[in-house]
């Protein structure tokens, strides 16, 4: 028993102190043939103005890198610096869908995701994001040479498609693009209904030192937030509706 517990706290040990980078590319999912598709399935007919506009964004759109940094248990995620100002319609859809101006922290210890906005409004400000709750399934498949298994996460508000995250145990660490996280291994894979993450770089332990950063800013919840949104830009709410 006791070198049970003394393996458990060299594993245990051994995760703690384990820091790296991981490199997302993130593209849209959309295509002109599945926007086709689409209208020819679509039992009402479809605004044409809205169907070109889509098609044009698919033509404009590129990939985007998303960077996760860990260490200590807790990471940070952002999309690259270089297209957090682009306005192309395409790359611009797919940063917003990736994180957009949000910059986020996880603790795998509190089991917790934050995000911080300092861009929308005249402030910063730190809201917490709710647990993944995942369904774990036996379907596979290998990922730049690491097995991978299918998750789901089922408490998703989206009701066109539930994210889907490929996770591998061999990098048993729960980190995540965004505010996905909470797995039993590193997520290499996240499907959304408009984009998907792809993780094309892993490095750890590098002799570049990581830098993990606090987040700065007044902690409110999603619906203060939203009610901030609300009366700072009351003409787009009201059009939303």
């Amino acid at each position: 028993m006791k070198y049970l517990i003394l393996l458990l706290f060299i594993v245990s040990a051994s995760l703690f102190s384990q820091e790296g980078e991981i490199v997302y590319g993130i593209n849209l999912n959309l295509t002109i043939e599945k926007i086709n598709e689409r209208v020819k399935k679509s039992k009402r007919k479809l605004n044409q103005e809205v169907i070109t506009t889509l098609k044009k964004m698919v033509l404009n759109s590129r990939e985007i890198e998303g960077v996760l940094l860990f260490s200590n248990m807790i990471s940070n995620y952002d999309i690259n610096e270089s297209v957090k100002n682009e306005g192309v319609k395409g790359v611009s859809f797919i940063k917003n869908d990736a994180g957009g101006n949000n910059f986020y922290h996880t603790s795998l210890l509190l089991q917790k995701n934050k995000q911080e906005n300092c861009e929308i409004l005249e402030a910063c400000y730190v809201v917490e994001n709710e647990k993944p709750i995942w369904e774990l399934t036996q379907e596979t498949k290998y990922i730049g040479g690491y097995l991978c298994y299918k998750a789901i996460q089922s408490n998703s508000k989206n009701k066109i498609k539930k994210p889907i995250a490929w996770y591998t145990n061999e990098i048993p660490l729960g980190y995540g693009p965004a505010e996905f996280y909470g797995l039993p291994g590193l997520i290499l894979e996240l499907e959304k209904s408009t984009i998907t993450f792809k993780a094309k770089k892993i490095v750890f332990n590098s002799k570049n030192k990581i830098k993990i950063r606090e987040l700065k800013g007044k902690e409110v919840t999603k619906k203060e937030f939203k009610s901030l949104l609300i009366k700072a830009f009351p003409d787009f709410y009201n059009y939303k509706k």
